[in-house]
C-alpha cells in the first residue's frame, strides 16, 4: 500500500491491493456507518416538529451526502484488486486489454484518492478505479461540509424547543 510510489511487479503481492479481509473489514465498517447515519436521519425526520424551520432539510443534506460519498468510495474500492497476483494481473487486463497486461512492470496504489495503476514502462500507467469515483466523492464530501455548516448555523434560530407550562404552572424543559 504505497502512496504514489511506484511497486515492481516482482515484489510481493502483499504490498499492493488490498487483502480479502481487509476489504470485507472495511466494506463492513462503511456498511454500519451508511445505516447508522440513515437511522439518525430517520429519528430526525420523526421529531421534525422540534427542530427549527429549514434545519432538517441541512441536516438531511449532510447526512445523504455523507452516505453517499460513503457509498461512492465503498464501490471505486470494490474495484481496487486483491493482493494476488493473478487478481493483479486480471484487473490490468480488464483495464488496458492483454497486450498491455503483458507489459506491465509494476503498480501503484493509494487509498486516498483511490488508485490503483498498472505501470508500464515508457508509456505511463493505467487506472483500473472508473475515473469518475474521486472526484463524485471530493463533490459529495464538499456538499456535506456545506450542509453541515448551514445545519449549524441555523441551530441559533428561533423556532426551536420552547419551554410548555403545565396546568399548575410548573415548567419543563
Amino acid at each position: 500500500m504505497s502512496h504514489g510510489t511506484p511497486i515492481a511487479a516482482g515484489e510481493s503481492a502483499a504490498a499492493v491491493g488490498i487483502g480479502g479481509i481487509a476489504l470485507l473489514f472495511v466494506l463492513l465498517i462503511g456498511l454500519i456507518l451508511v445505516l447508522s447515519l440513515v437511522a439518525y436521519l430517520c429519528s430526525s425526520v420523526a421529531r421534525r416538529g422540534q427542530l427549527p424551520p429549514g434545519r432538517l432539510r441541512f441536516r438531511a443534506g449532510a447526512v445523504l451526502s455523507v452516505c453517499g460519498a460513503v457509498c461512492v468510495y465503498l464501490w471505486g474500492l470494490l474495484h481496487m484488486p486483491s493482493d494476488e497476483a493473478e487478481y493483479l494481473r486480471q484487473a490490468c487486463t480488464r483495464a488496458g486489454g492483454e497486450q498491455w497486461a503483458a507489459r506491465v512492470d509494476g503498480y501503484e496504489t493509494s487509498f486516498v484518492p483511490l488508485r490503483f495503476v498498472c505501470r508500464v514502462d515508457g508509456d505511463g500507467g493505467i487506472s483500473t478505479i472508473p475515473s469518475w469515483i474521486n472526484p463524485s466523492v471530493g463533490v459529495l464530501a464538499s456538499l456535506a461540509l456545506i450542509t453541515a455548516a448551514a445545519a449549524l448555523l441555523t441551530r441559533g434560530t428561533s423556532g426551536g424547543r420552547t419551554k410548555q407550562t403545565t396546568p399548575k404552572g410548573n415548567s419543563n424543559p
